[in-house]
């Protein structure tokens, strides 16, 4: 009985710091941008243009100091519950320890349930079924955004958010969304920090 008390409390404390952190999201979505698909294209075109894209081991590299990285939750003509950056799917993403991140989070889902977040944690698969209180132990991220204002691709509003942090210690971390059952879906990736 004790252990599933201090769980509980864990998960109680990490989600008063995710809520502190403006990372849990909620209704409404206060703070998002919405983007049209033409500028939520090139915001995703511009990333990975400053990115080393290697679609065999589906790996996105960013160097230098400072860093852009703008990912799709679920971009159109992609497979649901899955990241996508430089038009790859869950890639691993590789950023250089000591550089500064800015991190947006465009979603591009459309339907119930198919709102989406991004939260960065030390924490690997696999997942459980997240409750309200999202990952324990994530250290950034973008809280929980709406789905797409309509079906028609063309005429839909993005909603979009965005976090910029440092990079941690070189290690590997995974980035994942923390909305209730799609981290344990596969919607997740790693990241990794590499030495300098």
């Amino acid at each position: 009985m004790k252990s599933k008390m201090f769980v509980f409390s864990m998960i109680l404390v990490s989600g008063a710091f995710l809520a502190a952190q403006g990372m849990m999201g909620g209704y409404p979505w206060q703070g998002e941008q919405q983007l049209t698909l033409h500028e939520a294209t090139r915001l995703l075109g511009q990333s990975a243009a400053t990115a080393h894209v290697d679609k065999a081991k589906n790996e996105v590299v960013f160097t230098g100091n400072n860093i852009v990285l703008a990912m799709a939750a679920v971009q159109p003509g992609f497979a649901d519950t899955t990241f996508e950056v430089a038009g790859l799917v869950d890639p691993t993403i590789v950023v250089p320890a000591g550089s500064t991140i800015t991190l947006t989070l465009i979603n591009m889902d459309y339907g119930q349930n198919m709102e989406h977040g991004v939260a960065i944690t030390p924490i690997g698969p696999p997942y459980p079924i997240l409750g309200m209180m999202g990952m324990p132990d994530s250290f950034a991220g973008v809280g929980i955004l709406a789905t797409r204002d309509r079906k028609n691709v063309d005429n839909a509003r993005y909603p979009e958010g965005s976090i910029t942090f440092p990079a941690p210690a070189a290690g590997v971390y995974y980035y994942l969304c923390q909305y209730r059952d799609h981290a344990s879906k596969g919607m997740y990736g790693k990241f990794v920090v590499s030495g300098k």
